[in-house]
């Protein structure tokens, strides 16, 4: 089953990265987050306030944190509450309990981001890299590859990977991808913790995500670009090696601070160690210090004075504690050198610069002393970090008691952002299908601003025309007020007809007179070498024009108004005679009661001693 699941997902993996197609996907609760005008173009208009809540050892941690679209985060204060005896995470009295602490250590404003995190135990974080492929492929791809390297099941576990910037690693481009699994029970039993209290729950993380939260946030800084984060709890220690904010190697050890407490409970047993240790429930030796009592001084040695010595305090002191812890703290120094050389040596990178360590309680002495010395780096307690912080929490951290040093991880759930924060509450599945309806509603929104932006300048526009438009009106009005007396259609009407009448009036007279006004223009053009002998005026009847025929074609046949047959004689030689006649022919073609000139007849004849040429002329009169 495990071998096919795993063909399947790298079958599907190899898919994705060389055709861009996805698998099937399993199916996701929609999501809602706060809508609202800002949300659409990515910002709620003003700083959110997130609250990390976390409860370990029947302590309750909270803290909050401002964060900015465009400023770094700021520290708002802190709050350590004592968890009363009795009451455990999921009674309703706890719910009660954590309400009342929530309120009065932040009110009950509906703006804030609550961030809790999974026990270590039901949920695992891990870090790997993935190829360089177009964005839009990039979750399908990590999904796969997760897929491919723990084999999970979506119907029990919940999945979610966060994607870093671009690294270059032996020389190829790749994505740095932090991903976690978590139980679906446990997850739900947490979102009912919080939902009872009657706050909305933001997000689902771990501790090991808030610790990186320190880094990738930009609260704090490391001074250093590769540093490493060693983190022990009670059973287990977990390597983090980071390159700037990014965590690129990843280990967990089973050394935790139960070992630390074993092995100098067994420095003080003979030899061999468990022939002579006492059945458990009876108590050890009088000359040996129980586990309780060494696991008490140790955490008073990780919280108090850093020159406080603990062989002073124990019922036979334990001086040399550094010999005493060294069978424990050896297998953890090897598999910390041997990450680091893993991530030097086989992946390329420069040497780790800085150490951060954090146990219970705060920071062992001894252990710092141990890997500053072994490995020959600076080693700080990541306890100790602060980064940008109100008066407020100053003070807030300033009263906190010793033992309460592990607000720390209270601090990183707070400035946990789904940027950058893995969200067990909220997948990248959800988060790609909310950003795709964001990108819609953008668009919606783009679009009908745009629509309305172009109605509103064409109603503009249509209202200045009409403006200018009714004013030119109004000053055509003036004007015809002005000459005193206004025209209708009935008074138009009359006066065409009124003209037509003077026309056809006028053409009549003209009509008449059209004789007179063809000698006087005869008179005016005749040259002096002609003599006309002979004038013959005939009026011609107007025909109507022939159905069928063009309106081109009828103007083409149209005749004047009346016929002119004009004989008469030239003198003069013959060069002479014909010049004359072109002339006179001329000049009655240019006149403007003749449409056309034909000569009919034109010859020479001789009479009383001299050589004339006669002609006969026929001209159409307009």
């Amino acid at each position: 089953m495990g071998l096919k699941a795993d063909a399947t997902a790298t079958g599907r993996l190899v898919d994705i990265i060389r055709n861009g197609r996805a698998g099937p996907a399993a199916a996701r609760p929609q999501s809602s987050p706060a809508g609202g005008l800002f949300s659409l173009f990515g910002t709620n208009g003003r700083d959110r306030r997130t609250i990390g809540v976390a409860w370990r050892n029947q302590t309750l941690f909270l803290a909050e944190t401002r964060l900015g679209s465009a400023t770094p985060p700021v520290l708002q204060g802190v709050q350590v509450t004592p968890i009363p005896a009795g009451m455990r995470p999921g009674d309703d009295t706890f719910a009660v309990f954590l309400r009342k602490q929530i309120s009065e250590f932040c009110g009950t404003m509906p703006d804030i981001d609550i961030w809790t995190a999974l026990p270590d135990e039901q949920a695992e974080q891990w870090h790997f890299r993935i190829a360089k492929v177009p964005p839009k492929e990039r979750d399908e791809v990590a999904y796969w590859t997760a897929k491919k390297e723990h084999d999970f099941d979506e119907r029990q576990s919940v999945f979610d990977c966060v994607i870093g910037d671009e690294l270059i690693e032996q020389g190829v481009p790749k994505f740095p991808v932090s991903a976690t699994i978590a139980g679906r029970a446990a997850l739900h039993d947490m979102r009912n913790i919080i939902q009872r209290t009657g706050f909305a729950l933001k997000g689902v993380t771990t501790r090991a995500a808030a610790m990186q939260n320190l880094f990738s946030s930009g609260w704090v800084s490391a001074g250093c670009e590769q540093y490493a984060v060693v983190h022990m709890d009670e059973d287990w220690t977990r390597i983090d090696i980071y390159s700037g904010t990014s965590v690129m190697v990843s280990r967990v050890v089973k050394t935790g601070f139960a070992s630390i407490i074993r092995a100098v409970v067994e420095s003080y047993m003979p030899t061999p160690v468990f022939a002579d240790m006492p059945p458990a429930g009876q108590d050890v030796p009088a000359n040996i210090p129980g586990e309780a009592k060494v696991r008490e001084r140790l955490l008073e040695e990780s919280m108090g004075d850093m020159q406080c010595a603990v062989a002073t305090s124990l019922t036979h002191s334990i001086d040399a504690l550094h010999e005493r812890i060294a069978p424990a703290i050896d297998r953890l120094l090897r598999q910390l050198e041997r990450t680091m050389g893993h991530f030097t040596n086989t992946l390329g990178y420069p040497q780790i610069s800085k150490l951060f360590v954090a146990t219970p309680g705060g920071c062992l002495r001894p252990l710092l002393e141990q890997f500053s010395q072994y490995l020959g780096l600076p080693c700080a307690s990541l306890h100790s970090l602060r980064g940008a912080m109100t008066p407020g929490a100053e003070l807030d951290l300033a009263k906190l008691p010793a033992e309460h040093r592990e607000t720390v991880w209270a601090i990183g759930l707070s400035l946990s952002h789904e940027g950058r924060t893995q969200n067990c509450v909220h997948t990248f599945r959800e988060r790609r299908q909310e950003d795709k309806r964001l990108r819609l509603c953008r668009h919606i929104a783009i679009g009908s601003a745009v629509a309305v932006a172009l109605t509103a300048v064409f109603a503009s526009y249509t209202g200045t025309q009409l403006a200018a438009a009714k004013h030119r009106q109004q000053e055509l009005r003036q004007k015809l007020a002005a000459f005193g007396e206004t025209m209708d259609e009935q008074k138009m009407m009359l006066a065409s007809v009124q003209v037509q009448s003077l026309r056809k009036a006028v053409r009549a007279l003209s009509e008449r007179q059209v004789g007179v006004a063809f000698v006087s223009e005869l008179s005016s053009v005749t040259p002096e070498a002609v003599r006309l002998s002979g004038v013959r005026l005939t009026r011609v009847e107007p025909q109507p024009a022939t159905s069928g025929k063009k309106p081109a074609q009828a103007d083409e046949k149209v005749q004047g108004s009346a016929m002119a047959i004009v004989t008469g004689t030239v003198s003069g030689d013959i060069l002479q005679r014909e010049a004359a006649l072109a002339d006179f022919l001329y000049r009655l073609e240019r006149s403007p009661l003749v449409l056309s000139v034909t000569v009919e007849k034109k010859g020479a004849e001789s009479g009383l001693g001299a050589e004339t040429l006669q002609f006969v002329a026929t001209l159409k009169l307009v």
